[in-house]
């Protein structure tokens, strides 16, 4: 006796024979006996899927404890592997992606990581993505998704950008001063080399005072 069984296009069907594994079966319909031979099939789906490492609880090279989200893609292109050489695929890359990410979260510091969130997941995607093809499973994406910071830890975080935007800010406005008063400076040497600039340069402020209403008494040098 038997029944019919139906791979999908998406799928690979492992088939079984009194417990031991006899082939893979492509998609389509297929039978499997179950009088005098014990068939069983097993399906495994091949289209890409997400696996999220979330609410991890991650030291920093400076000790700063955070929590951080990781989100991966990744799919079965080893159905026997994938089946065979670990218990739980799905649960074995969560585990090798949470190693990962501890691993390199460790070896940095929480400047750094803040600085480029995308160098985390590049790290944990090179050191796992050999790991995972070992059993049949290819990883094509990781990436941190969040990044939570303890309170308190924030509150200084935005202490010290405060401080450094007045630190910029007080930084370019000495330089305006500065640049201001050599200009200044090389204006009075000008004007004192030169007095017939010097004295131009009276009357258009004279002019400019009497355009603007002031009374002006021009003095020529002759009474």
């Amino acid at each position: 006796m038997f029944y019919r069984t139906e791979i999908q296009p998406y799928e690979a069907g492992l088939l079984y024979r009194n417990g031991r594994f006899v082939g893979l079966l492509g998609p389509g319909r297929h039978r499997v006996w179950f009088l005098f031979v014990r068939e069983r099939v097993t399906r495994v789906d091949l289209r890409t899927r997400t696996v999220q490492v979330v609410g991890q609880e991650v030291t920093t090279l400076d000790r700063v404890s955070l929590r951080m989200n990781l989100l991966g893609r990744y799919r079965v292109v080893d159905a026997v592997k994938a089946l065979h050489l670990v218990e739980d695929y799905p649960n074995h890359l969560y585990q090798d992606l949470q190693m990962a990410l501890r691993s390199h979260v460790a070896g940095v510091a929480l400047d750094a990581l803040l600085a480029n969130k995308g160098e985390a997941g590049l790290r944990v995607l090179e050191a796992v993505r050999p790991k995972a093809l070992d059993y049949g499973v290819e990883l094509s994406e990781a990436g941190v998704k969040d990044l939570v910071l303890p309170g308190e830890m924030r509150a200084i975080l935005n202490q010290v950008v405060e401080a450094q935007k007045e630190a910029e800010a007080s930084l370019i406005r000495r330089r305006e001063e500065t640049a201001a008063t050599r200009s200044l400076a090389n204006t009075a040497a000008l004007l004192e080399k030169n007095p017939a600039l010097a004295r131009l340069k009276e009357l258009e402020a004279l002019e400019r005072i009497a355009r603007q209403g002031g009374h002006v008494k021009f003095v020529t040098g002759r009474e």
